[in-house]
């Protein structure tokens, strides 16, 4: 029987595992035969931590997109790329959008979660992604007061690259909870970010103020993940500006602002705004998991530590990255390396040794924050770094070189046995 690995997902999680099954199964000699088909709806490699700067600065922001046929070890025949977007995931195929089914003895989901536009890229390829960079960009050059709602890493990470390339701007970050960062960081990081974010970027924060209305609304404001599952949030704007709606309603007499209603426990009030992007959070595609609903839920798939499946009738069944319910901070790097361990278990059970798995460790919390080109905070190992220690993990690119490297777009990725010792992380 054919041996046909399905990827369902690209990015950090899908590439990196297709990386691996390339040098553990196909550039391996003692391998047996293999066909890896990956799955992506994007043409290439999006460096989704320099999103919120590409839009800010679009020069940038085209860097950030690696196209597949750059990268030369995907043209190999055992290798298939296919741009299509997964509609469906069941315990022996994956159900495209156009009807197609890929038929798998083994998956690994990578599907990620999804984000509304222009944070959520819907492009297929790299000149459509430059499109949407440069409208959003000149939606904020237009506006005198911008106002970002959600500080969350996203959200605080907008504001800051706003205001450090727009410095004259009116930039104001509301959020519904007293301080910002939510998730498991310590008050001393937050009050850092605070004090960054307002004394040094001078901007605006709104906190402990909820927006219950937003006039005119944004798309995503109408959008129900559960009734419009066939239209992906990345295709869905969460971005309004007064000058884009004033040309959409085809009147000079449009409103020259946009008014938002807030509400906290103290007092109601509103503000105004040119232009409004909100940053709250993430959306989960769990509504394509056609799988035992023990193992599925509203945040994502629940997996063993070896990553397969958590039910032994679908041990061929992997999944890595943000569509895994595990208790851990969503990073690029979690992302990557549990990639790797979903890749080699995949390797050593069809190389013979199904119960000689890998686990993968549970990651403590961390996080660095760039904030701008001049101002960072980072906790790790359940501490706030200085500055001094941090500095030298905050780099001008945002990291696009490492993961380029880490992923091995520019170059072969070497042979190794899925037995060896794995790498540091």
């Amino acid at each position: 029987m054919a041996i046909n690995i399905v990827v369902a997902g690209g990015n950090y999680a899908g590439l990196n595992a297709v990386r691996h099954l390339y040098s553990t199964l196909i550039a391996s000699a003692k391998a047996p035969k293999v066909n890896i088909t990956l799955v992506d709806r994007r043409d290439g490699f999006l460096h989704y931590i320099g999103i919120t700067r590409g839009i800010t600065e679009p020069h940038f922001g085209q860097k950030l997109w690696v196209p597949y046929t750059n990268v030369p070890w995907l043209q190999h025949p055992q290798i298939t790329i296919k741009q299509a977007t997964v509609q469906g995931v069941h315990p022996q195929h994956i159900e495209l959008a156009s009807g197609e089914q890929l038929r798998f003895s083994h998956l690994i989901v990578a599907l990620g979660q999804s984000r509304f536009a222009p944070i959520g890229a819907s492009s297929p390829t790299k000149h459509d992604f430059e499109q949407q960079l440069h409208a959003a960009f000149a939606q904020i050059k237009q506006a005198h007061r911008i106002a970002v709602v959600g500080a969350g890493a996203v959200g605080i990470e907008m504001a800051a690259d706003i205001k450090s390339d727009f410095p004259d701007k009116s930039v104001t970050l509301v959020h519904s909870r007293e301080l910002p960062l939510p998730g498991p960081f310590s008050d001393e990081l937050r009050h850092k970010v605070v004090d960054i974010l307002q004394n040094q970027l001078q901007i605006d924060l709104v906190l402990g103020q909820r927006v219950v209305a937003q006039d005119p609304p944004s798309e995503d404001m109408a959008y129900s993940w559960d009734k419009q599952a066939t239209t992906p949030p990345e295709q869905v704007s969460s971005m309004v500006s007064a000058a884009a709606a004033a040309a959409a309603a085809a009147a000079t007499a449009a409103a020259d602002n946009i008014s938002l209603a807030l509400s906290g426990a103290s007092r109601q009030h509103k503000m105004q705004s040119d232009c409004v992007l909100r940053c709250l959070g993430t959306l989960n595609q769990h509504h394509l998991l056609h799988l035992p609903d023990q193992v599925v839920s509203k945040a994502g798939i629940r997996v063993l530590d070896t990553l397969q499946i958590d039910d032994p009738a679908y041990s061929h069944i992997y999944a890595c990255g943000d569509i895994c319910a595990r208790n851990v901070v969503k990073l690029a790097g979690v992302a990557m390396y549990d990639a790797y361990v979903a890749a080699t278990n995949i390797a050593r059970s069809i190389m013979g040794a199904p119960d000689e798995l890998m686990h993968s460790p549970q990651f403590p919390p961390k996080i660095l924050l760039l904030m701008g080109k001049q101002h960072f905070a980072m906790e790790a190992d359940r501490r706030v770094w200085s500055d001094d220690e941090t500095r030298p993990f905050v780099l001008d690119d945002m990291g696009l070189q490492r993961c380029i490297e880490a992923l091995s777009l520019h170059q072969e990725p070497a042979a190794y046995s899925p037995f060896d010792p794995p790498p540091a992380f």
